[in-house]
């Protein structure tokens, strides 16, 4: 199966992984540049660093399944590299409701009362339009950067 694996990991860098670590790459070449506009290059190396995590955890989903099936073609249960190990493990089943109202009428212990919760979105969408008794309102703490990818490019 070394063949698959290798064929999956080939075809997950190439489709998902290279043009993220190229542009990571690139902005971290482009900040060291004399000149620079570093504000601007770190900007685009918060951006590539986002993206590699977006990219990074979908190739971890892609490469889990053809590991797993590789192991299980092999007889192999739990393997270690240097840095990382590897386990099969059984997912046991788990029960399924299929009829609420026999399941209710022979064991009522199981339902538990729910007690009074705050409906914290509509709170705050009527403290915005009125004074609530009880409410008071933070200073909004510090400034939080937003990064988002831009539309026009």
């Amino acid at each position: 199966m070394t063949d698959a694996i290798l064929t999956a990991a080939n075809r997950v860098h190439a489709e998902i992984m290279r043009d993220a670590i190229m542009d990571w790459n690139a902005f971290i070449i482009a900040i060291r540049t004399p000149g620079a506009n570093v504000d601007a290059c770190m900007l685009d190396l918060i951006g590539a660093a986002e993206e590699l995590e977006r990219k990074a955890k979908q190739a971890a989903q892609l490469m889990r399944p053809e590991l797993a099936q590789s192991m299980g073609n092999d007889g192999v249960t739990a393997f270690q590299s240097d840095r990382w190990k590897a386990s099969l493990r059984i997912t046991l089943p788990e029960p399924v409701v299929s009829d609420e109202e026999a399941l209710k009428a022979a064991h009522p212990e199981l339902w538990e009362v729910q007690p009074d919760k705050l409906n914290r979105s509509e709170m705050k969408k009527l403290s915005k339009k009125q004074d609530l008794p009880g409410i008071s309102f933070t200073n909004g703490g510090a400034p939080v950067l937003v990064v988002s990818a831009r539309k026009d490019i």
